[in-house]
């Protein structure tokens, strides 16, 4: 794997990725070429690049955990609708 594409940020980020590199080699059984951070729909994913059993390139994306930021209660119930359009 290459240096560049996994030195980016603190040890829990690059655990995180190694995380995912792990996920996608036990789900697809491919030889893991790359990962790396991207930012995508203004969220963090971890993208990892793998070549699959037939030779072809693929990339696999898998979200970043999400950080833990407490919601803030709604006040006003009356928005809400029982159908949802």
């Amino acid at each position: 794997m290459r240096a560049d594409m996994m030195d980016r940020g603190g040890r829990g980020d690059d655990r995180s990725l190694s995380d995912a590199v792990r996920s996608v080699q036990r789900s697809t059984g491919g030889h893991i070429l790359g990962a790396e951070r991207v930012q995508f729909d203004g969220r963090d994913i971890r993208r990892v690049k793998y070549m699959d059993d037939r030779g072809r390139v693929r990339y696999m994306d898998d979200p970043a955990p999400a950080r833990s930021q407490p919601r803030t209660p709604r006040q006003d119930m009356s928005s809400l609708r029982g159908d949802n359009p």
